[in-house]
């Protein structure tokens, strides 16, 4: 198995998945690096009788993203000031952009802000991932048809929040 070339790979879809939960760009390129560390440390420990490659880095990815959340909570309450967190994106397009496409995707990124954690996360599992609901359901614990019933609905919620 050739790392360099799974991460060429997989790097992509990685990163959609991490930026479609967290939204913030400086914070996904962190929880990637992450992502990608973890999976070269542990690349000796990854067992193919128990899945692809594929759903393996997705599951680090999810671990990790969710430990971004916690992390972020509790610095957000142990925080001296309040601001350690409010800088300014320098990547991120300016509201002015006349690219229609940039601004669709700001569309569904706000959606995205009325769905539940969960749903987001499976939605971000199955679209930006590339997962297969039975994948899903394995990683999440929940039933293959549970999987897809709540995405169909979460799906529903933004395309409603979208006015699709």
């Amino acid at each position: 198995m050739d790392f360099t070339s799974l991460y060429k790979e997989l790097f992509k879809p990685v990163f959609a998945y991490v930026y479609c939960r967290v939204t913030e760009r400086a914070a996904a390129e962190d929880v990637c690096a992450c992502v990608w560390r973890k999976a070269y440390e542990k690349l000796s420990s990854f067992d193919e009788q128990k899945g692809s490659f594929r759903q393996w880095i997705f599951t680090i990815a999810r671990n990790e993203t969710n430990m971004y959340y916690r992390t972020y909570y509790v610095r957000k309450f142990l925080s001296l000031t309040g601001f350690e967190d409010a800088q300014p994106d320098e990547n991120a397009p300016a509201a002015e952009d006349p690219l229609a496409e940039q601004e669709d995707v700001n569309a569904l990124l706000l959606a995205m802000k009325v769905l539940t954690a969960r749903e987001k996360d499976l939605v971000a599992l199955k679209f930006y991932s590339g997962l297969t609901n039975r994948e899903i359901a394995r990683q999440t614990g929940l039933s293959e048809s549970n999987v897809g019933t709540l995405i169909s609905r979460s799906v529903a919620k933004l395309r409603k929040e979208m006015k699709l």
